[in-house]
């Protein structure tokens, strides 16, 4: 009789388990590395917007279960990020950087789309490399823009045409740069321009322009998807002031609801945050562009002053880095792989990398590539690529490594 009840409460609490899971609403947000100036291209802070936008709205606090996940500073290791996500929102560099070129990540990103997560995707999250015949965009967003053939930075009115994702969003003034070439996909019944504009391109085909004449673009788009799904994509945000315009925190709460399959209210999903959030961000970062350079003077670091750090698999020794106080740029060390060992796969969401096996041989990975090194090779790794090294030989293997920044990040799997 004991057993038979301890059954049916563990059966009890299974089903209610499976039912609080059910009820979940997983919203993923996605960033990249910063790329260019103080507050242009800050896909990190412009992430923490969105979750901010999101956490702070009443609208969003009514509905139960919501959960709101945030990688402000690159791709998430592995599937399980996005395995039961309702929808999922990209803003990061596109081209050769596109962070979906990866055909591991490429592989889950699709398989959680045919399931029905919803898509937003920011700026250049939409851009691929002109050529590219792998990435396939159109058939899960609605549109894609092949290569930088144009784009235009200006002031402009943007009209809402009537949509779910619109609701409440009157006409709007403001700037930013817009790209007005997209390639749009060939199921046009489902696809609906939610936001057009006349814009000027000043710059088209690699060169500037000094007048372009206006080309009426869509900028905004909604897609639902043939198999299930819906997606949205906007080509602004590229200064992280837009996150300031009340137009376009309304456009951007209302597609995250839409594509995560909640009901939007008549009058858009509500805005909490403070209204200058975004420009405070941009303020602080225009400050310290123009703060001096700390060192004036060259600076002698004695051995005792390294910075040594031990793993289960190796040791890294820190010679110059802004902690250290001898450069506000660099971060350069040596790292030490023991035989056998391997150190953890990572990106750096800052900074470039450049290694150096000065002993030994190792297998090193980048991303979905992998190549044999010894003894005098050099890689360089991009900003944003996850890599690691293995040790393939019998002694220990001594890497040189530096970075493009002296406050060197990492983003472990």
């Amino acid at each position: 009789m004991s057993q038979q009840r301890n059954l049916g409460i563990a059966v009890l609490v299974a089903a209610i388990s499976c039912t609080s899971a059910a009820a979940e609403t997983r919203i993923v947000l996605i960033g990249g590395a910063k790329s260019e100036g103080p507050a242009q291209h800050d896909y990190p802070n412009g992430i923490r917007m969105l979750e901010s936008m999101l956490r702070a709205s009443p609208d969003a606090q009514a509905v139960p279960h919501v959960v709101v996940e945030a990688h402000p500073d690159g791709w998430p290791p592995g599937p399980a990020a996005l395995a039961g996500a309702a929808a999922v929102v990209l803003y990061f560099d596109g081209l050769e950087k596109h962070p979906l070129l990866d055909v591991a990540r490429r592989s889950y990103f699709e398989a959680a789309l045919q399931r029905g997560t919803g898509v937003v995707v920011l700026h250049q999250a939409s851009t691929v490399p002109a050529d590219d015949t792998e990435l396939g965009l159109q058939r899960w967003l609605g549109a894609m823009r092949p290569g930088m053939f144009d784009r235009a930075t200006e002031l402009v009115q943007l009209t809402p045409a009537p949509h779910e994702v619109t609701r409440g969003l009157a006409k709007f003034t403001y700037r930013d740069e817009f790209y007005p070439t997209l390639r749009f996909s060939g199921a046009r019944k489902a696809l609906s321009p939610l936001l057009r504009a006349p814009l000027h391109p000043d710059f088209r085909e690699g060169r500037f322009l000094v007048l372009g004449k206006p080309t009426v673009s869509t900028v905004a788009w909604a897609f639902e998807r043939p198999g299930g799904g819906r997606s949205f994509g906007y080509t602004g945000a590229h200064y992280l002031a837009a996150f300031d315009e009340p137009g376009v925190r309304k456009l951007l709460l209302n597609a995250m609801f839409w594509t995560a399959r909640l009901e939007v209210p008549p009058a858009g999903v509500r805005d909490a945050l403070p209204a200058d959030a975004a420009g405070t961000i941009a303020r602080r970062q225009r400050e310290a562009a123009l703060q001096p350079r700390r060192l004036d003077a060259a600076v002698v670091t004695r051995a005792s002053q390294n910075e040594v750090i031990e793993f289960p698999w190796g040791r890294l020794t820190w010679y110059v880095s802004g902690k250290l106080g001898n450069s506000d740029t660099l971060t350069v060390g040596r790292a030490v792989i023991r035989p056998g060992e391997q150190n953890p796969r990572h990106h750096h969401p800052n900074c470039d990398e450049v290694l150096r096996v000065v002993q030994g041989r190792i297998l090193h990975s980048m991303g979905d590539r992998t190549v044999e090194m010894s003894a005098g090779d050099t890689v360089s790794i991009p900003t944003g690529v996850i890599h690691n090294a293995r040790n393939l030989g019998n002694e220990d293997a001594v890497l040189d490594i530096s970075f493009s920044s002296a406050d060197r990040q990492v983003v472990g799997e």
